[in-house]
């Protein structure tokens, strides 16, 4: 299959997993200055590679545990298509990812980071040689969505002191990466049926309609937030905007796009902290 005559240019960065990093940095960025925190190269560039070998490996797995003769997705069939060069990327990834955190990173981020790096391979477990288990506890979405969020908070430390208004701009900004999730689940729940696969959109089919009124509650939610927490209002705000955006694509009928390309998009309308960077380097 030549995948240049396909594969419509929003679905590009989702084929190579690189959505999802990008989404990472451009948090830890916005968080970061929240905070007034100085970015450190080492803790951001291990991020980075972190998550995209997270979820290189999420893909390699979901595509070559697929019996022959299912339905697949396009992400899954460009997985499938080019196995070699994604192996070596693989390595190349993890290798490059362990050279960056053993001579970047500091003790107390090393350590948290060890915690968050098990459980994320915990997960990858549970999802795909143990993926039935997510029919007893429904919970995948959620704990993807929290996993991400403290995977990029992870990348601050060691950092200054908390405060209560980022505590609350990371928490709302997990349940904007659930939802995220949910989303998809919904989206591509007759395939994960036609697949075999556990998502809580098969588990649960009444959870699919109000996922997009769940996104315009967390917007609205994230804007009373951003009055009562105005040190991290930029924060919530974006939230607000991204949760606001995902509702669109939640909307029956809003988009005439198929369903890797509302995929796709899922992720993109999450890169919201952009619009704040572009605006502070005018």
């Amino acid at each position: 299959m030549d995948m240049r005559k396909h594969v419509p240019p929003l679905v590009w960065l989702n084929l190579i997993c690189l959505d999802a990093p990008l989404v990472a940095i451009a948090w830890l960025w916005l968080f970061a200055r929240s905070l007034g925190a100085p970015l450190q190269t080492g803790n951001t560039m291990a991020l980075f590679l972190t998550a995209w070998l997270i979820y290189l490996a999420d893909r390699f797995a979901d595509a070559f545990t697929l019996r022959p003769g299912l339905p697949r997705s396009l992400r899954q069939q460009f997985c499938l298509g080019h196995r070699e060069i994604w192996i070596a990327t693989l390595a190349l990834v993890a290798g490059f990812d362990a050279y960056v955190i053993w001579r970047t990173s500091a003790a107390q981020t090393f350590l948290v980071g060890a915690v968050v790096g098990l459980v994320a391979v915990i997960y990858l477990v549970a999802n795909h040689p143990l993926g039935l288990i997510w029919r007893s506890l429904p919970a995948k979405e959620m704990a993807i969505g929290i996993l991400f969020a403290a995977g990029t908070v992870v990348a601050l430390l060691p950092g200054p002191r908390l405060t209560p208004g980022f505590v609350v701009a990371v928490a709302t900004f997990a349940a904007l990466c659930s939802l995220n999730c949910i989303s998809i689940a919904a989206w591509e729940c007759d395939l994960d049926r036609a697949q075999g696969k556990v998502s809580i959109a098969t588990l649960h089919p009444g959870v699919i309609a109000p996922v997009g009124q769940l996104c315009l509650g967390l917007a609205a939610g994230s804007l009373v937030l951003a009055l009562l927490f105005r040190a991290a209002a930029v924060c919530l705000v974006c939230i607000s905007l991204s949760a606001l955006l995902l509702g669109y694509l939640n909307a029956s009928g809003s988009f005439s796009t198929t369903s890797d390309e509302r995929t796709a998009l899922a992720d993109l309308v999450l890169l919201t902290p952009l619009v704040v960077l572009l605006v502070t380097m005018l």
